[in-house]
């Protein structure tokens, strides 16, 4: 009987010692290999991270650009006299209308370029010289 209780003490230990050393191992887990404490974290951010970058968090809509882009031109003092009307869409603002000059030209487009979230600016301004 008392063979059979080291026996027993032995195995008990045997055990043991095999299941401390199973959580000191590396344990691979869908390609990850980790301690197994870390393996959640590695899966959760692996999850979290997107397939398609996110928009900028600055980037506006195509009405507020429009908005903005109109506000600039009429408030600068070299616009006066011009008659530009701005169109956005998917961040690709137009510029259409007359303009007395070159500058006027080279101002309004770079009102619009200036805006966070513009992609590309067309510019079909015509010079009008009044």
């Amino acid at each position: 009987m008392e063979r059979l209780v080291a026996t027993g003490v032995a195995i008990g230990a045997v055990v043991a010692a095999l299941l401390l050393a199973a959580c000191e191992r590396p344990v691979a887990s869908e390609g990850i290999t980790s301690h197994p404490a870390e393996a959640p974290l590695e899966r959760t951010q692996a999850a979290a991270t997107p397939t398609a970058p996110l928009p900028s968090p600055a980037r506006l809509s195509d009405a507020a650009l429009t908005r903005q882009i109109a506000a600039a031109i009429l408030a600068d003092p070299g616009m006066s006299g011009a008659d530009v009307s701005i169109n956005t869409s998917n961040g690709v603002v137009s510029l259409t209308g007359n303009v007395r000059s070159a500058e006027q030209i080279a101002i309004a487009s770079a009102h619009a370029q200036h805006e966070d979230g513009v992609m590309r600016v067309d510019s079909h301004l015509a010079l009008n010289a009044r």
